[in-house]
């Protein structure tokens, strides 16, 4: 019988396989080379998966605070208090952010097109009428500053909602974060209800237990491995201390010292005795007595003064410590060192207030959207912050400008963004490139014409006059560059002097009102009527006047370039007369529109102003005044009426300022046309989409200083009117 073949076994296999047996026996490890080795077998439990961070043991059972960490709240506060340089900018923080406009609004659903937002409702307003006083002591400001105090020096903003005896929200009532204590639970996190995530400590005890619900609690800069949030002012911990070691060492320099302030040396001849007299002298001369100081003293020869004390003063090292704290805080440093370039000042400046209030205008949208939700129960209502534009009007016209060309922005989303309008009509579309029109100039002026000699040619003077009909009847380019300034430039003066009236007339509301029985309020007329006439429209005309007096004078210059005369060769003369015209309607023009008139040199009341915006005012505010009254407003309800009407509003100033500009201009035409001595009236081209009464003008004309129906000589004839005239020469 054949032998059968053995195989022998492998010595490597064999060891691997005693080594797992080893293993699983006494849980050696087996030999590796060089290997990372086996972890440590876990010890913990399975709930301790996903614990936040290694917290102490026993933390909850601290009785303070911030116990654990090297830094207190009281450090903080006392650093915050004590350097003036953060104080300061704590304050200017607190002012940009407090003066930001906000309001309550529908949240938009996804792909909703900026000029189709979801339109406010009554909850809304409610909330608003709310937030004005949100803890019932302070306003809206006042309240705001105080937690952006905790939330900048210490990280720790608290709001307590107080609740009625029927659980609705009556208030949101700020607290001392200084004095609540985290709670962790197991996992390292803040226990969910109902168990006690917060603790409030006062006097050195345990006083009152929060639920994640009971008390709202949002640091801005949480961390992993901390308990609480890291501040501003601990951030710059530090360079606080060293500062203010440094403004010690400054104040030093003017309250102690042992050296005095100036020694004499006096010759070495001199004697003890001798130098005590002289020393009893000048101090008996000087001391308390601030007058003898001031004259003329004479010292023996060789005597000479040495000022012993350092002048101190503000070196790099004081700009250095106001950058880190300027840049903590995103507050330009600009104030606190040298001067710069101009325009490098500037936009640092605008970045750092841009940079700085984005994220603390998140943290106060996000506290308002979370008390909304969970307070209210209403989760399709937003909190929002109103865009406020850093720019001048015409400079963010030149941006939207850019933007559209550019094809980053649709003038629909400008005009809905800007002006809150509504997308443009094709009639309004059409109207914006509108074509040339075409005039018959007559028998002989046409191409067609052969012409009375029957030779088919025209003669130089019969070319040169086609020529000069030509370019009178192109219509003026009324977006031209001197117009947009000037029209920018009216619209800023009139949108800032309305907000100050609606501020005003707020501040009344709020403040000028009583209260006749519960729940409702004692309005006057008679206090609003007489705080519209208190405000200085005088200042608005004046300042009005300047726009309209340079458009005038442009159009004065366009008037005649459209005739075809070069500026330049107008006789001096004449263009002196017609500016003279075209000034003296924008003067009278400025002091009208706010009813007034111009008497020896000051304005006075014009009872017979026509397309006045002051009696739009009076009218718009007696009818929210006898609403209030008649439908029982609160005071805050009508003061927020006044703040959010569109009477003194940016799309109302906007209109005013365009349709003011467009007089201007047309007026400086006529003013133009008048002196020329080549015009003798204007023809009337209605606007596409324009109202039926400009329809029925189209193609009409008047001799110059005839009216048309609306009582002017030219176009426009209302706001909005998109209307023009052309000149009709005389040789036509």
């Amino acid at each position: 019988m054949a032998q059968p073949k053995i195989t022998p076994i492998e010595p490597g296999l064999l060891a691997r396989v005693v080594a797992g047996a080893r293993y699983m026996l006494s849980g050696n490890v087996p030999d590796e080379w060089f290997g990372p080795g086996e972890p440590p077998a876990a010890t913990a439990p399975d709930s301790v998966a996903g614990r936040q961070s290694d917290f102490r043991t026993g933390i909850n059972l601290t009785s303070k605070p911030r116990q654990d960490e090297a830094v207190t709240f009281a450090q903080m506060r006392a650093l915050a208090d004590s350097y003036d340089l953060m104080r300061l900018i704590i304050e200017t923080r607190k002012d940009q952010l407090a003066k930001l406009k906000w309001t309550v609004k529908r949240k938009d659903k996804v792909g909703t097109p900026a000029n189709e937002s979801a339109e406010p409702d009554a909850r809304c307003d409610q909330l608003v009428e709310f937030f004005q006083s949100p803890d019932k002591e302070h306003d809206w400001n006042t309240w705001l500053r105080m937690l952006l105090e905790d939330l900048l020096v210490i990280d720790a903003p608290a709001v307590y909602p107080r609740k009625t005896l029927g659980g609705a929200l009556y208030s949101l009532e700020p607290i001392d974060g200084s004095t609540i204590k985290r709670v962790l639970d197991q996992g390292g996190r803040t226990p969910a209800p109902p168990d006690p995530a917060y603790q409030q400590i006062l006097k050195g005890l345990p006083a009152v237990d929060y639920t994640r619900e009971e008390l709202i609690y949002m640091p801005r800069n949480p961390r992993t491995h901390k308990v609480y949030g890291l501040s501003p002012v601990e951030q710059v911990i530090t360079t606080v201390n060293l500062a203010l070691r440094r403004q010690a060492y400054q104040m030093s320099y003017y309250t102690e010292g042992a050296t005095p302030d100036l020694i004499f040396s006096v010759p070495e001849t001199w004697s003890a005795d001798q130098i005590a007299q002289f020393e009893s002298f000048w101090n008996s001369i000087l001391a308390g007595n601030d007058s003898e100081r001031r004259r003329t003293r004479f010292v023996p020869g060789g005597v000479k003064p040495f000022n012993t004390k350092e002048i101190a003063l503000k070196d790099e090292m004081d700009e250095w410590l106001a950058r880190i704290v300027c840049y903590a805080f995103s507050v330009s440093p600009q104030p606190f060192i040298k001067e710069m370039n101009r325009a490098t000042a500037q936009t640092g400046a605008e970045q750092a207030l841009a940079e700085g209030l984005a994220p603390m205008q998140e943290w106060v949208k996000a506290l308002m959207d979370r008390i909304i939700l969970r307070h209210f129960g209403w989760s399709d209502i937003e909190f929002v912050w109103h865009e406020e534009e850093s720019v001048k009007p015409l400079e963010q016209a030149e941006i939207d400008k850019k933007y559209v060309e550019a094809k980053i922005l649709h003038p629909d989303e400008v005009r809905a963004k800007r002006f809150g309008l509504p997308a443009l009509t094709p009639e309004q579309r059409a109207d914006m490139n509108p074509a040339p029109p075409v005039v018959d100039n007559g028998p002989g002026s046409g191409a067609d014409d052969p012409g009375e000699a029957g030779d088919g040619k025209e003669d130089d003077g019969d070319k040169e006059a086609l020529a000069k009909a030509k370019k009178a009847i192109r219509p003026i380019n009324r977006e031209r560059a001197a117009v947009v300034r000037a029209r920018a430039a009216m619209s800023g003066a009139i949108e800032q002097f309305l907000a100050g009236l609606a501020e005003s007339l707020a501040e009344l509301a709020l403040h000028g009102s009583t209260e006749k029985d519960e729940g409702a309020m004692d309005y006057s007329p008679t206090a609003f009527e007489d705080a519209i006439e208190r405000a200085r429209w005088d200042l608005l005309a004046k300042q009005v006047r300047k726009s309209l007096r340079s458009l005038a004078k442009d159009g004065v210059a366009a008037g005649f370039g459209q005739l075809g005369a070069d500026l330049g060769d107008v006789p001096a003369d004449v263009l002196a007369q017609a500016n003279q015209n075209a000034i003296a309607y924008a003067d009278s023009r400025a002091a009208e529109l706010v009813g007034m008139r111009w008497v020896d040199g000051k304005l006075v009341q014009n009872p017979d102003a026509r397309w006045r915006i002051d009696e739009t005012t009076r009218a718009r505010i007696n009818e929210l005044v006898t609403s209030a009254t008649e439908d029982g407003w609160s005071a805050s309800t009508l003061a927020n009426a006044i703040s959010e009407d569109k009477t003194f509003g940016a799309a109302r100033a906007e209109m005013i300022a365009r349709t003011e500009s467009a007089f201007a201009d047309a007026e400086g035409n006529l003013a133009a046309y008048a002196e020329s001595g080549d015009v003798e009236g204007v023809e009337w081209i209605t606007g596409a989409g324009c109202c039926a009464a400009c329809a029925a003008l189209d193609g009409q004309r008047r001799a110059l200083g005839k009216p048309f129906p609306h009582g002017r000589g030219t176009a426009p004839a209302h706001p909005h009117c998109r209307c023009d005239v052309v000149p009709v020469l005389i040789d036509e």
